[in-house]
């Protein structure tokens, strides 16, 4: 082996290994995207699907949801943030969407409806959220929409911001903070919104 040969083989090792990086980052992408847009549908048009195929979850989502059913969609109309929201907040759930976090209240309950999202991907328009801006949820039950009233950044062990602050019913979303940090993001940026109507 020669000296030319050294570079021009390390130079299609590195063609491959990035052409294999993208087509993972396209499956992953592609995949989130075409399940949102089916979950999203079947949310929107329950009576065009077989209602024996549906999670009782699904159908109703007040009795206990099975992990990784679809809850709802949440969505941000001014940060055009619009995402299914799945039962739980693994890594499995807040692969496809936004996770109800378990133990909090589901839409229309009284106290706080909690949902986390990752920072780098669905939640990274939250570092441009403001009071006042409205969100909506819809499920199955209902659409309720909600007004933002404030943010905060806090500890992971801070779990006390998903409780209750206030009689009307309650939306809280989370994510890691800062938006741009490399790794595992030491704190949490926490939204927290009231129902309106």
């Amino acid at each position: 082996m020669n000296r030319t040969d050294t570079p021009r083989r390390l130079g299609t090792l590195f063609l491959l290994a990035g052409s294999g990086a993208l087509l993972w980052c396209l499956t992953v992408v592609s995949g989130t995207a075409l399940f949102d847009r089916f979950e999203g549908w079947r949310l929107s048009h329950p009576s065009s699907v077989d209602s024996t195929t549906l999670q009782p979850a699904f159908r109703r989502i007040r009795t206990n949801p099975k992990p990784h059913s679809v809850i709802g969609r949440l969505e941000i109309p001014r940060l055009k943030i619009s995402t299914v929201v799945l039962e739980g907040d693994d890594a499995r759930a807040l692969r496809f969407g936004a996770g109800h976090i378990p133990g909090t209240s589901l839409p229309g309950e009284q106290g706080n409806f909690g949902v986390a999202a990752h920072r780098d991907t669905l939640f990274r328009p939250l570092r441009n959220i403001a009071p006042n801006d409205r969100i909506r949820v819809d499920t199955t039950d209902g659409s309720y929409e909600y007004r933002v009233e404030s943010t905060e950044i806090v500890r992971p062990e801070d779990v006390d911001v998903l409780e209750s602050r206030a009689n009307a019913p309650g939306l809280v979303l989370v994510t890691c903070y800062p938006f741009r940090y490399l790794g595992a993001a030491p704190l949490r940026f926490i939204v927290h919104a009231r129902r309106v109507g």
